[in-house]
């Protein structure tokens, strides 16, 4: 983080004069020179001062016949420079550090849509079995009940032709001459007859719809 440029510059003339008196300077002198400041603040600035103290004497060896004030506002320029571009160090830094962390989140939320895009694909993975099993057993109850129904639709059936036979018997009978009485018993038993076959043909065909909607069913099952 650069120190603010007053403080900066307060430490650096405390240093330099500090060290032109032959003293070392550290943090506390630095403080006792300027009068105020955090040892924090005053070490930090005193840190870039001994980084840029070699190279303003190099400056100052190379070019010895430069006036001082010449060399000052080098020195100044050299030292915004180093500034400048310690600041756009620290931007990018804490840039890549922000991108750097961006892609840690996104790889955590891939991470955690993948494995919830998983637990539901087994969740509906063990929806489905248990679809099955019950459409199964769905199939097994109309089976059997279709089984049943053709036994009852047998008997029916085999119920149907005793009571045709029953009733050409009986029209026989009335038809040969016998006694009245007789004549109107067979007729009260044909027309009961009659209408127990008419019922049973009745049961027959509900029998017959009941067959065609369970066989209809049973083949739409996977």
């Amino acid at each position: 983080m650069i120190q603010k440029q007053g403080t900066r510059e307060r430490v650096f003339a405390a240093a330099d004069k500090l060290l032109e008196e032959g003293i070392r300077p550290t943090q506390q002198a630095v403080r006792d020179q300027i009068g105020s400041g955090s040892l924090t603040t005053i070490n930090r600035a005193l840190n870039d001062w001994w980084q840029t103290l070699g190279e303003r004497i190099s400056r100052q060896q190379q070019h010895p016949e430069l006036p001082e004030p010449v060399l000052n506002i080098a020195s100044q320029l050299w030292d915004r420079a180093l500034a400048y571009a310690e600041n756009r160090f620290e931007e990018q830094r804490q840039q890549l550090i922000a991108q750097q962390q961006e892609l840690r989140n996104r790889i955590q939320q891939s991470e955690q849509g993948g494995n919830q895009a998983l637990k539901e694909l087994q969740e509906q993975n063990g929806r489905l079995l248990e679809r099955c099993e019950t459409l199964a057993n769905d199939k097994h109850l109309l089976e059997q009940k279709l089984l049943k129904a053709d036994e009852q639709q047998y008997r029916l059936s085999t119920r149907i032709e005793e009571l045709e036979r029953k009733l050409r018997e009986q029209e026989r009978l009335g038809a040969s001459g016998e006694s009245s009485e007789a004549l109107i018993e067979a007729k009260v038993r044909l027309r009961i007859q009659d209408e127990e076959l008419e019922r049973l043909r009745s049961r027959n065909d509900e029998l017959n719809r009941e067959n065609a909607m369970l066989r209809q069913k049973l083949n739409k099952m996977p």
